[in-house]
């Protein structure tokens, strides 16, 4: 069994119980909220534990700002997707994010890798800024524009994800950025009044970008 075929096992086990515990915990806190904070941080802290010590445990892959856009991003999904479909997107992404970090921070990624992950970091702010100024900036809003920044970014990681993981999470990133680019889910976020949930979402990636986090 292959390095890249024991961090996607151990990845799902461990996803699997830290999934159980947020819903034990969630259910009896707020009435069964699905929490991206709760699972992106106590996920990475098990794997990374588990692969990497204690020491990789405590440099965690997705932050608590990251978790927090998240949730927010989980917020902005639940209102236009369904339920089930809006929380395995964000499932999906985290679980991309610590597998790819775990395998750069063992040194399995080669240098076209790195040339790869920093096309998609470059295209994905794009991403980012576009998503800001379409709600800051009245009919700015150019669906075109962000869907070929999207395909752009997918196609980056992708060429990473390949060399690196099971074919099912190449087509677990693939559904993740087709969701993302959907024409009517792009343009009820940002066509006409832009609502409030997807303003502070707006607001938290400001702030990240400002402090060069993002």
């Amino acid at each position: 069994m292959t390095a890249s075929t024991m961090i996607e096992l151990e990845s799902w086990i461990i996803y699997q119980c830290v999934l159980n515990e947020c819903h034990v915990s969630s259910s009896s806190m707020d009435g069964g909220a699905w929490c991206a904070r709760d699972i992106s941080l106590r996920a990475q802290k098990k794997f990374l534990s588990r692969v990497g010590g204690a020491a990789s445990a405590r440099a965690l892959i997705l932050d608590e700002h990251a978790a927090k856009l998240l949730d927010q991003f989980l917020t902005v999904l639940r209102e236009r997707l369904e339920k089930r479909e809006a929380e395995k997107l964000v499932k999906h992404v985290i679980k991309s994010a610590v597998k790819l970090g775990v395998l750069r921070r063992h040194g399995q990624l080669s240098a076209a890798d790195e040339r790869a992950l920093a096309a998609f970091r470059s295209k994905f702010h794009t991403v980012l800024m576009a998503v800001v100024s379409f709600c800051e900036v009245d009919f700015s809003y150019d669906r075109g524009f962000l869907q070929d920044a999207l395909r752009e970014s997918h196609q980056s990681l992708k060429a990473v994800v390949e060399r690196h993981l099971t074919d099912k999470s190449v087509s677990r990133l693939a559904g993740v950025f087709a969701i993302a680019s959907r024409g009517e889910l792009l343009d009820a976020l940002f066509a006409g009044q832009v609502d409030e949930d997807v303003l502070k979402l707006s607001r938290m990636l400001r702030k990240e970008l400002d402090r060069g986090l993002l």
